[in-house]
């Protein structure tokens, strides 16, 4: 025996079944149409509680970022708190140093002044802050020579230090002159084609300048005429010397018939 049934949702009646199937299996039935929209429907419900399930966990793990960074925020600003504790601490520390040890310039005054007005004294600052060059090398008892000879040898011993300061000594002889030297040295690298310049310390200026004004008797001698000394100069200087004795040089080979000198630095006809 068979019955017609109704869709579930629309109550149509469209088509028959045995009424036994549909009571011993209590089946339900729907139309086409609408078995379509409820599976639709379904499959919707469906992707909408997956997409919710994926936005959920992303959610999820973007909260743990930010709980992270803000640990993160949180440390850092613990450390920029050290450390600007440690800074107020080394800027007291500082202070109390200075304030501690600092003193007037009236204080100093008053318990070294007669040292600190004597006039030797102040001479003698005054001459070596002025002797100082720009590349802050005390320069004010240096004597260049050149063209002294200088013993063969890939390196310089106490032995060639100890000839060389010989050397200087017999050249002083040679002026009349017996001085003191601080030190002697070579300048340079060592060389077999040529013969380095060298640098002799006096113990004073006064000794450098009188012996700069006997430079010239030196191509007199007969042991050291083609030897020339002169002061210690700076690249610079030694630059602008150079320049100067072009100059002179070329004045002179244009003007043969005028004399041209250089005095102190300075080109001068006579």
């Amino acid at each position: 025996m068979s019955q017609k049934m109704n869709c579930l949702l629309c109550k149509t009646a469209k088509t028959e079944f045995p009424a036994d199937v549909n009571i011993a299996r209590g089946l339900t039935w729907l139309c086409s149409y609408c078995f379509t929209k409820v599976r639709t429907n379904q499959f919707r419900t469906n992707l909408a509680e997956e997409t919710e399930k994926e936005h959920s966990k992303v959610v999820r793990d973007l909260e743990k970022e930010l709980l992270n960074c803000q640990k993160q925020v949180i440390d850092l600003q613990k450390k920029v708190i050290e450390l600007q504790d440690e800074g107020l601490s080394a800027a007291k520390a500082v202070s109390d140093t200075v304030k501690s040890e600092m003193k007037t310039f009236s204080s100093v005054i008053s318990t070294n002044c007669a040292a600190a007005v004597s006039p030797s004294k102040l001479q003698a600052a005054f001459k070596k802050t002025i002797a100082l060059t720009p590349d802050n090398v005390d320069r004010s008892c240096n004597l260049m020579i050149f063209n002294l000879e200088e013993e063969k040898g890939s390196v310089d011993t106490a032995a060639t230090v100890e000839e060389d300061r010989k050397a200087v000594e017999k050249i002083l002889e040679e002026l009349n002159e017996k001085m003191k030297l601080t030190d002697v040295k070579r300048v340079g690298a060592k060389s077999e084609k040529k013969t380095r310049p060298m640098i002799a310390t006096l113990s004073s200026r006064e000794n450098l300048l009188t012996l700069l004004k006997k430079a010239r008797e030196l191509k007199k001698t007969k042991n050291f005429h083609s030897v020339y000394i002169g002061p210690d100069r700076t690249f610079e200087e030694r630059e602008s010397r150079r320049k100067t004795l072009e100059t002179l040089k070329r004045l002179r080979s244009e003007n043969s018939e005028k004399q041209y000198v250089l005095r102190k630095g300075v080109i001068v006809c006579e």
